[in-house]
């Protein structure tokens, strides 16, 4: 992208990033095992015209609406990368990869709320 004296490069990573701290307000991730997980699930693609495609797999816990959370992820996702880079990102893809227990942690102990 060019901007008067030069080029402004935004790379890959920095648009991953920017999804990832999205989906993890969308879905209130604070544990750290979780965000590590939906870190590596998130994928940046460029389409030839330097458009941006965001793919990701997520875990939704039970008894959320899953078509719901999709969507709003996808919006948050598209709209802070575009507010951004100043880049249009033509698809943001995502795949609800498992649906687990909320207030059950991994090791299936229960969470305590505080």
């Amino acid at each position: 992208m060019e901007k008067g004296f030069g080029t402004i490069d935004i790379s890959d990573n920095a648009i991953r990033e920017i999804a990832f701290r999205s989906a993890c307000s969308v879905l209130e991730i604070d544990d750290e095992k979780k965000q590590k997980r939906l870190k590596k699930s998130i994928d940046v693609d460029r389409t030839p015209e330097d458009n941006i495609i965001v793919s990701m797999k997520i875990t939704v816990p039970f008894g959320k609406p899953l078509i719901e959370i999709g969507r709003k992820l996808m919006e948050q996702v598209k709209l802070d990368i575009e507010r951004m880079t100043d880049q249009q990102v033509v698809s943001v893809n995502v795949m609800i990869e498992d649906v687990e227990e909320s207030g059950v942690t991994e090791q299936g102990e229960e969470e305590t709320k505080e």
